[in-house]
Protein backbone atom coordinates (compact mmCIF):
# COMPACT_ATOMS: atom_id res chain seq x y z
CA UNK A 1 0.00 0.00 0.00
CA UNK A 2 0.99 3.13 -1.10
CA UNK A 3 1.78 6.09 1.49
CA UNK A 4 -1.19 8.44 2.05
CA UNK A 5 -0.23 12.00 0.97
CA UNK A 6 -1.56 14.48 4.02
CA UNK A 7 -0.72 17.94 2.13
CA UNK A 8 -0.67 19.19 -1.45
CA UNK A 9 2.70 18.31 -3.25
CA UNK A 10 1.56 21.16 -5.22
CA UNK A 11 2.75 23.94 -1.94
CA UNK A 12 5.01 25.90 -2.34
CA UNK A 13 7.97 25.39 0.44
CA UNK A 14 8.60 27.73 3.09
CA UNK A 15 12.20 28.58 1.37
CA UNK A 16 10.65 29.00 -2.18
CA UNK A 17 7.87 31.38 -0.19
CA UNK A 18 11.08 33.25 1.19
CA UNK A 19 12.70 32.98 -2.02
CA UNK A 20 9.93 34.82 -4.19
CA UNK A 21 9.01 37.43 -1.90
CA UNK A 22 12.84 38.18 -1.41
CA UNK A 23 13.27 37.88 -5.02
CA UNK A 24 10.49 40.79 -5.21
CA UNK A 25 11.78 43.03 -2.92
CA UNK A 26 15.30 43.05 -4.64
CA UNK A 27 13.95 43.14 -8.27
CA UNK A 28 12.07 46.15 -6.59
CA UNK A 29 15.26 47.74 -5.27
CA UNK A 30 12.95 47.67 -1.92
CA UNK A 31 16.06 45.81 -0.58
CA UNK A 32 18.89 48.28 -2.17
CA UNK A 33 21.63 46.64 -4.20
CA UNK A 34 24.72 45.64 -1.90
CA UNK A 35 22.61 45.13 0.86
CA UNK A 36 23.53 42.60 3.38
CA UNK A 37 20.84 39.87 4.12
CA UNK A 38 20.90 38.63 7.66
CA UNK A 39 19.52 34.94 8.39
CA UNK A 40 18.60 36.32 12.24
CA UNK A 41 16.63 39.17 10.72
CA UNK A 42 15.11 37.55 7.72
CA UNK A 43 13.87 34.71 9.87
CA UNK A 44 12.27 36.77 12.38
CA UNK A 45 10.57 38.41 9.73
CA UNK A 46 8.98 35.28 7.97
CA UNK A 47 8.56 33.67 11.60
CA UNK A 48 10.69 30.55 10.31
CA UNK A 49 13.85 28.73 11.57
CA UNK A 50 17.74 29.83 9.83
CA UNK A 51 16.87 26.51 8.09
CA UNK A 52 14.66 27.73 4.89
CA UNK A 53 16.18 31.37 5.18
CA UNK A 54 19.39 29.65 4.18
CA UNK A 55 17.73 27.47 1.35
CA UNK A 56 15.87 30.49 0.26
CA UNK A 57 19.50 32.52 -0.02
CA UNK A 58 20.81 29.76 -2.45
CA UNK A 59 17.73 29.88 -4.71
CA UNK A 60 18.56 33.42 -4.72
CA UNK A 61 22.32 32.81 -5.73
CA UNK A 62 21.01 30.20 -8.54
CA UNK A 63 19.08 33.23 -10.13
CA UNK A 64 21.90 35.83 -9.64
CA UNK A 65 20.54 38.34 -7.39
CA UNK A 66 22.88 37.62 -3.88
CA UNK A 67 26.31 36.59 -3.67
CA UNK A 68 26.67 34.17 -0.36
CA UNK A 69 29.91 34.45 1.23
CA UNK A 70 31.17 31.78 3.42
CA UNK A 71 31.24 32.60 6.71
CA UNK A 72 29.96 36.13 6.00
CA UNK A 73 26.98 35.90 4.48
CA UNK A 74 24.79 37.29 1.94
CA UNK A 75 24.34 40.01 0.19
CA UNK A 76 22.51 41.70 -2.64
CA UNK A 77 24.61 42.06 -5.61
CA UNK A 78 25.21 45.42 -7.12
CA UNK A 79 24.74 47.41 -10.30
CA UNK A 80 28.02 46.30 -12.51
CA UNK A 81 28.43 47.58 -16.27
CA UNK A 82 30.28 44.25 -17.29
CA UNK A 83 27.34 42.11 -15.66
CA UNK A 84 24.72 44.48 -17.57
CA UNK A 85 26.11 44.24 -20.47
CA UNK A 86 26.55 40.44 -20.50
CA UNK A 87 22.86 40.35 -19.20
CA UNK A 88 21.77 42.33 -22.46
CA UNK A 89 23.95 39.90 -24.81
CA UNK A 90 22.36 36.64 -23.11
CA UNK A 91 18.92 38.34 -23.40
CA UNK A 92 19.19 39.42 -27.12
CA UNK A 93 20.72 35.68 -27.76
CA UNK A 94 17.88 34.07 -26.52
CA UNK A 95 15.13 36.11 -27.39
CA UNK A 96 16.43 35.76 -30.57
CA UNK A 97 16.15 31.70 -30.80
CA UNK A 98 12.83 31.94 -29.50
CA UNK A 99 11.46 34.53 -32.18
CA UNK A 100 12.93 31.85 -34.57
CA UNK A 101 11.29 29.16 -33.07
CA UNK A 102 8.42 30.97 -32.75
CA UNK A 103 8.19 31.60 -36.48
CA UNK A 104 7.79 28.00 -36.70
CA UNK A 105 5.88 26.48 -33.97
CA UNK A 106 3.02 30.00 -33.70
CA UNK A 107 -0.55 28.66 -34.99
CA UNK A 108 -2.34 30.95 -37.19
CA UNK A 109 -4.38 31.77 -34.27
CA UNK A 110 -1.44 32.32 -32.46
CA UNK A 111 -0.78 35.29 -34.78
CA UNK A 112 -3.80 37.03 -35.08
CA UNK A 113 -3.51 37.08 -30.80
CA UNK A 114 0.40 38.30 -31.36
CA UNK A 115 -0.99 41.35 -33.51
CA UNK A 116 -3.50 42.32 -31.15
CA UNK A 117 -0.99 42.64 -28.21
CA UNK A 118 1.30 44.66 -30.72
CA UNK A 119 -1.31 46.97 -31.13
CA UNK A 120 -1.76 47.48 -27.29
CA UNK A 121 1.80 48.36 -27.36
CA UNK A 122 2.07 50.33 -29.86
CA UNK A 123 -0.92 52.19 -28.30
CA UNK A 124 0.90 52.53 -24.84
CA UNK A 125 3.67 54.07 -26.71
CA UNK A 126 2.08 56.91 -27.73
CA UNK A 127 0.10 57.68 -25.18
CA UNK A 128 2.76 57.66 -21.98
CA UNK A 129 5.91 58.46 -21.93
CA UNK A 130 6.16 56.28 -18.23
CA UNK A 131 9.77 53.67 -19.68
CA UNK A 132 8.39 51.20 -17.13
CA UNK A 133 5.05 51.22 -18.49
CA UNK A 134 6.41 50.69 -21.95
CA UNK A 135 9.06 48.05 -20.46
CA UNK A 136 6.07 46.11 -18.65
CA UNK A 137 3.96 45.55 -21.97
CA UNK A 138 6.75 45.01 -24.15
CA UNK A 139 7.64 41.93 -21.78
CA UNK A 140 4.23 40.84 -21.76
CA UNK A 141 4.62 40.57 -25.28
CA UNK A 142 8.42 38.98 -25.59
CA UNK A 143 6.96 36.25 -22.84
CA UNK A 144 3.69 35.28 -24.94
CA UNK A 145 6.00 34.71 -28.29
CA UNK A 146 8.39 32.59 -25.93
CA UNK A 147 5.78 30.07 -24.63
CA UNK A 148 4.34 29.82 -28.32
CA UNK A 149 7.67 28.61 -29.37
CA UNK A 150 7.61 25.09 -27.81
CA UNK A 151 11.26 25.90 -25.96
CA UNK A 152 10.70 25.31 -22.13
CA UNK A 153 14.10 25.40 -21.47
CA UNK A 154 14.32 28.54 -23.58
CA UNK A 155 11.63 29.99 -22.14
CA UNK A 156 13.04 28.97 -18.33
CA UNK A 157 16.58 30.87 -19.16
CA UNK A 158 14.62 33.95 -20.88
CA UNK A 159 12.66 34.70 -17.49
CA UNK A 160 15.97 34.32 -15.59
CA UNK A 161 17.76 36.75 -17.68
CA UNK A 162 14.39 38.60 -18.18
CA UNK A 163 14.47 38.79 -14.17
CA UNK A 164 17.90 40.49 -13.63
CA UNK A 165 17.39 43.21 -16.49
CA UNK A 166 14.26 44.10 -14.65
CA UNK A 167 16.18 44.31 -11.60
CA UNK A 168 18.80 46.51 -13.30
CA UNK A 169 16.13 48.93 -15.15
CA UNK A 170 15.88 50.97 -11.52
CA UNK A 171 18.90 52.92 -12.97
CA UNK A 172 15.63 54.69 -14.80
CA UNK A 173 15.16 58.10 -12.98
CA UNK A 174 12.32 60.41 -13.65
CA UNK A 175 15.18 63.08 -14.74
CA UNK A 176 16.17 60.63 -16.88
CA UNK A 177 12.95 59.39 -18.67
CA UNK A 178 12.11 63.63 -18.48
CA UNK A 179 15.52 63.96 -20.24
CA UNK A 180 15.55 61.58 -22.85
CA UNK A 181 12.16 61.54 -23.47
CA UNK A 182 10.61 58.01 -25.23
CA UNK A 183 12.75 57.71 -28.56
CA UNK A 184 13.65 54.39 -27.29
CA UNK A 185 10.28 53.30 -27.40
CA UNK A 186 8.93 54.72 -30.23
CA UNK A 187 11.58 53.24 -32.19
CA UNK A 188 11.03 49.73 -30.49
CA UNK A 189 7.51 49.68 -31.46
CA UNK A 190 8.75 50.17 -34.84
CA UNK A 191 10.96 46.80 -34.52
CA UNK A 192 8.36 44.96 -32.49
CA UNK A 193 6.01 45.66 -35.55
CA UNK A 194 8.46 44.11 -37.69
CA UNK A 195 9.13 41.31 -35.66
CA UNK A 196 5.76 40.56 -34.95
CA UNK A 197 5.09 40.48 -39.09
CA UNK A 198 8.60 38.47 -39.50
CA UNK A 199 6.68 35.31 -36.99
CA UNK A 200 3.26 35.21 -38.80
CA UNK A 201 4.82 35.35 -42.16
CA UNK A 202 6.93 32.73 -40.49
CA UNK A 203 10.33 34.43 -41.45
CA UNK A 204 12.97 33.03 -38.73
CA UNK A 205 15.89 34.37 -40.11
CA UNK A 206 13.89 37.71 -40.06
CA UNK A 207 12.64 37.65 -37.22
CA UNK A 208 15.88 36.49 -35.15
CA UNK A 209 17.46 39.26 -36.72
CA UNK A 210 15.00 42.49 -35.30
CA UNK A 211 14.51 40.36 -32.05
CA UNK A 212 18.36 41.29 -31.53
CA UNK A 213 17.90 44.56 -32.87
CA UNK A 214 14.97 45.09 -30.61
CA UNK A 215 16.66 44.28 -26.94
CA UNK A 216 19.59 46.21 -28.19
CA UNK A 217 17.82 49.60 -28.39
CA UNK A 218 16.91 49.00 -24.59
CA UNK A 219 20.46 48.12 -23.92
CA UNK A 220 21.92 51.50 -25.63
CA UNK A 221 19.10 53.09 -23.15
CA UNK A 222 19.94 51.14 -20.39
CA UNK A 223 23.82 52.34 -21.07
CA UNK A 224 23.15 55.81 -20.99
CA UNK A 225 20.81 55.22 -17.96
CA UNK A 226 23.34 53.60 -16.33
CA UNK A 227 25.92 56.56 -16.97
CA UNK A 228 24.14 58.66 -15.12
CA UNK A 229 23.42 56.28 -11.89
CA UNK A 230 27.47 55.83 -11.90
CA UNK A 231 27.40 59.37 -12.26
CA UNK A 232 25.28 60.15 -9.20
CA UNK A 233 27.03 57.40 -6.74
CA UNK A 234 30.73 58.15 -7.79
CA UNK A 235 30.82 60.18 -4.51
CA UNK A 236 29.63 57.47 -2.80
CA UNK A 237 31.88 55.26 -0.51
CA UNK A 238 31.74 51.88 -1.52
CA UNK A 239 30.11 49.74 1.17
CA UNK A 240 27.70 47.05 1.82
CA UNK A 241 24.46 48.40 3.03
CA UNK A 242 22.56 46.20 5.59
CA UNK A 243 19.07 45.88 4.28
CA UNK A 244 15.99 46.92 6.39
CA UNK A 245 13.76 44.29 7.41
CA UNK A 246 10.04 45.53 7.22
Amino acid sequence: MGATKTEDDSAPTQDRVIARLLTDDIVEWRIQPGSWLREREIAARFGVSHAPVREAFRHLARIGLVKVVPWRGTYVIDIDEHAANEVYELWKSLFGVVCRLAAVEMTDRDGRELMHRLVEYKDVTQRTENTFEHIKVSNRIGRFIAKRSNAPLALELLDRVALLARWQHNVYTDSYIETHGNDAAKRSAILYDALCRHIVTRDGDAADAVARDLIGVTQNSFGRALEEYKARHAKTKPSRRRAKVT
